[in-house]
């Protein structure tokens, strides 16, 4: 399996909407994902990064650049919304996904990576500590039910 990455375009929205809610009981707001996308898609600070086998895209994440003001004042990165399809997981597609989050992260000297993930989700959580990450540090507030 060949895989690339590369960010999301315009016209992929509506493939990567598909695997995000595959999942999901809720699903994507198409209008609002469009316009959000609009607003973002030239801001480097937002890189939704696909992951394709032969042009199909298998997986996803978001991850968005935080610049921070204090200490070293070393940008940190934020990790949600990851994604890959069913037929594609044990198959190192998260794990070369990760690989490649992680580069950019440290091709911009970044000392911290923090990921938002579901803590219901066992198998991702286990996913995620075989990469290292750990549950460290964080709370979530949910404005809407």
């Amino acid at each position: 399996m060949e895989l690339t990455f590369d960010r999301l375009n315009e016209d992929e929205l509506e493939e990567v909407a598909k695997l995000y809610d595959a999942e999901r009981t809720i699903t994507t707001n198409r209008v609002k994902m469009k316009q959000t996308f609009a607003k973002i898609k030239d801001n480097s600070d937002y890189q939704m990064i696909t992951v394709k086998n032969n042009a199909s895209i298998v997986g996803f994440a978001k991850v968005t650049i935080h610049h921070d003001i204090f200490e070293e004042n070393n940008p940190f990165i934020t990790i949600w919304s990851v994604r890959v399809k069913k037929e594609y997981r044990r198959q190192k597609v998260g794990t070369r996904l990760f690989e490649y989050i992680e580069n950019i992260a440290k091709d911009m000297n970044c000392e911290i990576i923090c990921l938002i993930a579901n803590k219901d989700n066992i198998g991702a959580n286990q996913f995620y500590r075989k990469l290292g990450y750990e549950c460290e540090n964080g709370y979530v507030k949910f404005l809407k039910a």
